[in-house]
């Protein structure tokens, strides 16, 4: 006998050990001896705590000063306890006994066993090997969709068709028709040529009621090779269309590829991806319908929405040779009238569409009373071109001159086709080029990693969001000095009253950027690829819903003013609750602030900081005076940000 092991056998045999059951809050201490097996031990457990159930209970022990929690599962967890308390010169073990869920399958249970002392505990020695429990598939019920003679389908051939091949494909073969149409089916093994298998089904029409009933089913297989392969030549597109057609509907931007992987998760069917593809298609227009046919509807829609809202507008153009469709524009009465109660800014962009035949939708959208977007008018063009920029300008425009309209502020991504268009429709009317976008243009000519890549842009933002002509000059000396020639030959073409808030003449409440129109294009995310009739509706859909969540809302809402604008309010009020203010007028003050004064005239609603005229929302200086003035907060707000025209 080896040395050291005779030393371990000598030392567990003279020693005495203590073990401590604890359960459910009680403990029990009894001996440890040290011929135990892991079955000694666990029935010595089920005698202290009787409440036990076979099977039913895990175990971890402790051997202090070691506080790890180590698995006690078996005959080898049980020889390891010994080694271990002479390894840390221990004489008393911890073992916690904890009950297992209903749901679980115990670890005792399978290394226990009541009339034996047997230890099945074979996968316990696998480790990361271990056998995997088997998974259950959703492919699991059509193993019984073919049963016995009489069966009845009550959708029909087309009912029956689809759960015979998904009855193939779960109980693993093949079948070839022998005949095949509307009023009978007649369907035999693949194999029944060259093994002679006697598989059979025959089905016909029920006339009496449009069922399909199986009249003969030889439902035994007598040939070889009848089991459940991840490939099957009979998971053929119609297969998939049938159980995509929910996930389809559920999100219909879903990739053929993602679903292909959901099939092998869910399925565990391997589908070609071209098949998938297929599948989806066909699921598509089982859902929406065919994409030719969306566009013989269109005038269908347009009636339909002008007998129902005639306030609306749609226009559809058709190329005059080939009277195929071109472009159409769509806005509707309730949006326009919802637009004379927000901020007069438009946002304006194009976002591309999905489907068999593309295009693009340009929109035109506002930002409500609560900072929400807000869609004013749309159209679905097949590019983003000057030709069709100016149709959508020049709709918007009659529509425009039907309404009370004030002087609308336009935001854009400064897309070439737009900026030719706009001053064709629109003279008089301001254009302001997004911020951010410009920024990242002028960021792209400068080299990665270079300073000036990152200082370039910084120095342009200061510029645009200089409030006075003086401060813009100053400004703009240094990011000239710096930037160089490309800087210089940047703001060649880009007018300063386009982009800079010194000289931007229209009421642009603070908007630089463009990002409500970004927000638009996620909105109809979802339905950039369906076809073009789904488009529409669903777009009219979506902004019913939102329209009413809108005046919910607004029920619940106890400020005079929106959510998103009390919060900005009371943000202002924070910042000057500790300036001192000095009366100068009637309606005049001077605001002492840390670094640098202020004078306001409530009057005016002008402050020398420039952000009350520039946001037409009252900045920190403002609110210190009115309240020093001692009249509401809330007299000196836009409407367009109060409830009442949300």
């Amino acid at each position: 006998m080896d040395s050291d092991l005779f030393y371990f056998c000598a030392v567990v045999m003279d020693t005495s050990y203590v073990v401590k059951f604890i359960y459910s809050g009680e403990a029990a201490t009894v001996p440890l001896l040290h011929n135990w097996s892991f079955l000694d031990l666990c029935n010595s457990i089920r005698s202290r705590f009787p409440d036990l159930i076979q099977g039913k209970f895990m175990l971890r022990y402790i051997i202090p000063p070691d506080s790890t929690s180590c698995f006690l599962e078996s005959e080898v967890d049980m020889r390891m306890i010994f080694r271990n308390l002479v390894r840390y010169n221990s004489d008393f073990v911890e073992v916690f006994v904890t009950d297992l869920p209903s749901s679980s399958e115990s670890v005792v249970s399978n290394t226990v066993c009541e009339d034996s002392s047997t230890m099945l505990e074979e996968n316990d020695y696998l480790g990361c090997y271990r056998v995997e429990a088997p998974k259950s598939y959703m492919t699991k019920g059509w193993e019984s969709y073919i049963h016995s003679e009489g069966q009845k389908f009550e959708g029909g051939v087309v009912e029956f068709r689809d759960k015979l091949r998904k009855y193939a494909i779960e109980i693993g073969f093949s079948y070839e028709f022998v005949r095949n149409d509307k009023v009978r089916v007649i369907a035999q093994c693949s194999k029944k040529h060259s093994q002679g298998c006697n598989w059979l089904v025959k089905a016909h029409l029920c006339r009496a009621n449009g069922f399909f009933m199986i009249k003969m089913l030889v439902n035994v297989h007598t040939c070889h090779g009848v089991i459940r392969l991840q490939k099957s030549k009979m998971m053929g597109s119609k297969v998939v269309k049938s159980i995509v057609l929910d996930k389809i509907r559920a999100n219909p931007n879903k990739k053929a590829i993602d679903i292909a992987d959901e099939i092998k998760s869910d399925y565990g069917l391997d589908v070609a991806y071209r098949t998938v593809w297929y599948g989806t298609e066909l699921a598509k227009t089982a859902l929406h319908g065919d994409e030719v046919e969306s566009y013989a509807q269109l005038l269908w829609f347009s009636e339909s929405v002008m007998k129902s809202n005639p306030d609306s507008r749609i226009a559809i153009e058709f190329h005059q040779e080939t009277h195929r469709f071109q472009r159409m524009f769509v806005t509707y009465g309730a949006w326009m009238k919802g637009f004379q109660s927000c901020r007069p800014i438009l946002f304006i962009d194009a976002t591309f569409i999905t489907n068999k035949y593309k295009g693009q939708i340009i929109a035109a959208s506002a930002k409500d009373a609560n900072q929400g977007l807000y869609p004013v008018a749309y159209a679905i063009v097949d590019s983003e071109n000057e030709s069709n920029w100016r149709f959508f300008l020049e709709v918007l425009a009659e529509e425009f001159s039907k309404h009370p309209m004030r002087r609308v502020t336009f935001i854009s991504d400064r897309h070439v086709g737009l900026v030719s268009a706009f001053p064709r429709v629109f003279p008089n009317n301001p254009h302001g080029f997004c911020f951010r976008h410009l920024m990242a243009n002028l960021s792209d000519k400068f080299p990665a990693g270079s300073y000036l890549k990152d200082r370039i842009p910084y120095l342009f933002m200061c510029c645009a969001y200089s409030r006075t002509p003086e401060m813009y000059q100053f400004n703009m000396e240094i990011l000239r000095s710096e930037g160089g020639d490309i800087v210089a030959q940047f703001l060649e073409d880009l007018p300063k009253e386009n982009w800079c808030m010194a000289y931007f003449n229209g009421e642009k409440f603070g908007e630089m950027t463009n990002n409500l129109a970004e927000s638009f294009n996620n909105w109809v995310l979802p339905l950039k690829s369906l076809p073009i009739l789904d488009i529409n509706d669903g777009i009219r859909v979506k902004s019913m819903a939102s329209i009413a969540a809108r005046k919910q809302d607004a029920q619940e809402w106890l400020s005079e003013l929106c959510p998103a604008i009390e919060k900005k309010l009371k943000e202002n009020l924070e910042v000057g609750r500790h300036w001192r203010v000095s009366r100068s007028d009637t309606y005049v003050y001077e605001v002492h602030c840390q670094k640098y004064n202020s004078m306001v005239n409530l009057e005016t609603r002008f402050c020398s900081c420039g952000e009350w005229q520039l946001y037409s929302f009252p900045c920190s200086h403002a609110l210190v005076v009115i309240q020093q003035h001692g009249s509401s907060l809330y007299l000196y707000v836009n409407e367009l940000y109060k409830v009442e025209k949300y």
